[in-house]
Order: C-alpha cells, then sequence, then structure tokens
C-alpha cells in the first residue's frame, strides 16, 4: 500500500522566492477516516472485548491528561511519548514577564521506534483524480478549487 499525494501550487517561500514566486508541492489525499469503533473492531478480532480495550484507553487518557499537567512527558510503550509544548509572549526583563504571557500549550507526541519505522517504510503514489459523471450534464466534473493541478 502507498500513502497518495496531489500536486498543489503554492507561494513559494524559500530563498529563490523573488527568481520563482510559486513552486509546485505534493499533499496527501487522505481516503477515508478510520473510526475508533472500527479501530476497536479491529483489536476484538484478536480476542480482547471490546469494554476491556475502551476501559484501557479511557483510562490512559485520564492518566495522559493527569501527568502532563503535573509538567511530566508520558511514554505510552512503543508507541510514543506526549509533553507538553510551551510559547510565551517576550519580555524585556524577568520582572515583567507574566504567566499570563504563556499561551496555550500544545501537546507533542514523539513517535516510538515502531512508528518511526512506519515513516521510514512509507511508500508515495500520485493520486488520479477521476471524475464521476453524475448525470446531471453540469460540466466536466473538475475540482474548481484554485491552484491544484
Amino acid at each position: 500500500m502507498s500513502v497518495k499525494y496531489r500536486l498543489v501550487k503554492k507561494k513559494n517561500l524559500g530563498k529563490d522566492q523573488e527568481v520563482v514566486p510559486e513552486k509546485v508541492y505534493a499533499q496527501p489525499v487522505y481516503m477515508e477516516l478510520v473510526s475508533f469503533e472500527s479501530l476497536l473492531d479491529e483489536i476484538v478480532e484478536a480476542g480482547i472485548p471490546t469494554n476491556q480495550v475502551k476501559g484501557v484507553i479511557d483510562r490512559m487518557n485520564y492518566l495522559i491528561r493527569k501527568h502532563l499537567s503535573a509538567g511530566r512527558r508520558v511514554q505510552f510503550g512503543e508507541f510514543g511519548n506526549f509533553r507538553y509544548g510551551v510559547g510565551s509572549i517576550g519580555s524585556t526583563t524577568d520582572e515583567d514577564f507574566d504567566p499570563e504571557m504563556i499561551k496555550t500549550p500544545r501537546i507533542v507526541f514523539s513517535p516510538g521506534s515502531l512508528l518511526r519505522k512506519a515513516k521510514q517504510d512509507a511508500k508515495f503514489e500520485r493520486f488520479a483524480f477521476v471524475p464521476v459523471d453524475s448525470g446531471n450534464g453540469s460540466g466536466g466534473g473538475e475540482d474548481d478549487r484554485p491552484g491544484e493541478l
């Protein structure tokens, strides 16, 4: 299997932007969302009851939130690590800094060894858009979003 991508034309933010104002970049095409319920069903196929899986995941969610709020990093086995990423508005001196200057933290996930391997093993394939003729005679079925190739 491979990750599908499409090409989009975007503003060039590189050093050569004056010479080449736009460039073509790859953008992933997500085929569908795998729901939490679907993942549960796949885990159940391994013989683990749904209620036990859901209970463990709910508890892990609670514990990760608890430990993050206490300023800890959380290792979630080979899956990866979670931590808060914090930024703030700058002040000129230590005395001028106010905790209100700290922005809402983001949760940073660092993948573990198995997910890092998945990144290295990723294969890519250009997505071939095939318009579906809806039979309403409204045109050629082309996507009218600007900047897409």
